[in-house]
């Protein structure tokens, strides 16, 4: 573990140097602790922990360094700026709140590869003594492969001779337990499934290995899709479905309706939203279960998903030339973007956006005195200020073989 030393100043601008890394841009901010878009031999995220979060962070890092484990997002590097933690860690190509998001409805063998090794994971965690903290959609981040890990976010080792009656009175172990149960019931329940009873048995028993056995065990484990899916209801008749006890019951209506009560508000407080129609009761759920993450701040975490209207007009979009400069290739991406959201057109926003990235998530919209500038080249990225006197942003546009794509939007 390598510590290095510098300053973190209170606000992060673009291209700012932290840990030896250029900041690109702020991915989420919580007041005392930020995560980081960062770049140097390779893009990073740089997690920074201020005031109260700095020991919080160190204690997540001292943990999370102990147990190597492939589905725990690795620490890299640790640097420390005049009272600030910065934990350097591979970059996320999504959280699991934003997968789902635009995925829609998964399949149950897609949320048994989402959540196994993240039971597996938290179990490991178990087994050294330590409890996992915050597990829930948006503290699973996913790889450019859909490979899922946990962040540790909140991790905290609470002993280093770990026994079954440790386990047995943690409030921390109860505490992860409890999250995993709801993480696997409200996931399964978007695809018109629920929680074999060997899983909540062993969540209630507190063995998380067990329980992540017993999920393996009960669907066939599927790849992570990145495409859009119709809800459960529109494929069943060409699936084979798994036959429930009766002791298996479905969740009740009244989680559905509090779900909604949940959602209303947000959806209600974005400018300009266009949702997809993936079915009312499917979406309905997808959408309260990425906003009712463990108290997490909408307007920091929460993506907005743009999709499809039932009616809208296709718009017919080309992507730039990979020979188009940089600043003239956003500004056609952004204007065909405009034409897309507009028309509510998810084909004509795929084949623009760059999936890797967050410009699908991403609520900013293209002001009318809009003026663009390169700000820096990183490799076949470059990133481009948007000046405005109303909604200044910064974008990131990507050079591909096939032209160039819009991989990130955020407001300045």
């Amino acid at each position: 573990m390598r510590c290095r030393g510098g300053r973190v100043r209170g606000t992060v601008g673009a291209m700012e140097r932290i840990a030896g890394h250029r900041i690109v841009r702020v991915v989420r901010d919580a007041g005392e602790r930020r995560v980081l878009a960062g770049y140097g031999d390779a893009a990073v995220e740089l997690h920074v922990g201020t005031g109260t979060a700095a020991a919080e962070l160190a204690g997540e890092a001292e943990v999370l360094l102990r147990v190597a484990h492939p589905h725990v997002l690795p620490v890299l590097d640790v640097a420390t700026h005049d009272g600030a933690v910065v934990l350097v860690r591979p970059r996320s190509a999504a959280t699991a709140a934003e997968w789902l998001l635009a995925r829609g409805v998964p399949r149950a063998g897609e949320v048994v590869t989402l959540v196994a090794p993240v039971l597996d994971a938290v179990a490991t965690l178990h087994a050294a003594g330590a409890t996992a903290g915050r597990v829930d959609l948006h503290a699973i981040v996913l790889d450019d492969d859909g490979a899922p890990a946990i962040a540790g976010a909140g991790a905290v080792q609470e002993t280093t001779r770990p026994t079954a009656a440790w386990r047995d009175g943690s409030e921390g172990v109860a505490a992860d337990c409890a999250a995993l149960a709801a993480l696997v019931d409200d996931l399964l329940a978007t695809c018109d499934e629920h929680a074999p009873a060997a899983v909540r048995e062993g969540l209630a028993a507190r063995d998380v290995a067990a329980a992540s056995a017993a999920l393996l065990a009960a669907w066939p484990a599927l790849p992570i899709e990145r495409t859009r899916s119709e809800p459960a209801a529109q494929r069943r008749q060409g699936e084979r479905r798994r036959v429930r006890s009766d002791a298996d019951a479905p969740l009740p209506v009244r989680w559905l309706q509090a779900a909604l009560e949940r959602v209303a508000p947000v959806v209600a407080s974005v400018r300009r939203p266009v949702w997809i129609a993936a079915g009312a009761g499917a979406a309905a759920l997808v959408v309260a279960l990425v906003l009712g993450g463990g108290g997490a701040s909408v307007a920091d975490e929460t993506p907005v998903a743009v999709a499809d209207a039932p009616d809208a007009t296709p718009v017919a979009t080309t992507r730039p030339s990979s020979e188009s400069t940089a600043v003239d290739a956003a500004g056609a991406l952004l204007a065909a973007r405009e034409a897309c959201l507009d028309a509510a057109d998810a084909a004509c926003l795929a084949d623009i956006l760059d999936p890797t990235g967050g410009a699908a998530a991403a609520t900013w919209r293209l002001p009318a005195d809009a003026a663009l500038r390169e700000v820096a080249v990183l490799g076949d990225a470059v990133l481009v200020d948007v000046a405005s006197s109303s909604e200044p942003a910064s974008v990131l546009v990507v050079r591909t073989d096939a032209g160039w794509m819009l991989r990130d939007a955020w407001a300045a």
